[in-house]
């Protein structure tokens, strides 16, 4: 069956172009192909410039280098600081002096002083352990940066001491401060220390503590 001439008609009308649309359409199919062309052209004109291994390493080291050298010279211009510390008497000492010490601050450093004005001085340094806060750790770390003048230590007149005397003594409870002046005056003044051991309620543990801290005068 063949088309009529009306339909003939209408169906070239339809599918006719006109110069203004074909010429748009050469333009568009021009972009097209440029467009899809255009990296394959930039690859021909532009080689891309690999990185050689070799080349990167001896850029490293050259760094490397050149660090060293910086460091090797700023050490010689700022040497290092040696730390030096003075050996402390703990009886002397105060706060200021004893903040110089490793791991000692403000509070610490209050707390030797009370304590050593409570025992009227250090007698060895190993009483720092007493203090708290003081552990085996922290003391381990001073035991060499300290040392201890016992001849400065306060001693107490036991023979006229009064309770309120013995009141801030650290080794002695308040029943071992009343049963040694309820003794004195019922015994008489003590001579030597081998007076005291007559007093029941003070062990040997307690009368080795004291015995650097008494006068018999």
């Amino acid at each position: 069956m063949h088309p009529s001439p009306a339909m003939k008609s209408l169906l070239k009308q339809y599918f006719s172009i006109s110069k203004k649309e074909w010429n748009g359409m050469v333009i568009l199919v021009v972009i097209i192909i440029l467009v899809i062309a255009s990296p394959y052209v930039y690859q021909l004109f532009h080689k891309d410039n690999t990185i050689k291994l070799a080349d990167f390493n001896n850029a490293i080291t050259v760094l490397v280098n050149a660090e060293k050298k910086e460091r090797t010279n700023d050490s010689r211009v700022f040497p290092k600081k040696t730390i030096t510390h003075t050996i402390i008497e703990l009886n002397t000492a105060d706060t200021v002096i004893l903040k110089t010490l490793p791991g000692i601050g403000t509070s610490f450093a209050a707390r030797i002083v009370k304590y050593r004005e409570r025992l009227g001085g250090f007698c060895s340094k190993e009483q720092l352990k007493e203090v708290f806060g003081v552990d085996a750790e922290k003391y381990a770390g001073l035991q060499t940066l300290v040392r201890v003048d016992a001849s400065r230590i306060k001693k107490i007149a036991i023979n006229h001491a009064q309770f309120q005397d013995l009141s801030r003594f650290p080794y002695l409870s308040f029943k071992q401060m009343n049963a040694i002046i309820q003794f004195r005056e019922q015994h008489g003044n003590f001579e030597t220390m081998d007076d005291m051991r007559n007093i029941a309620i003070l062990d040997e543990i307690t009368l080795h503590k004291i015995k650097s801290y008494l006068s018999f005068k």
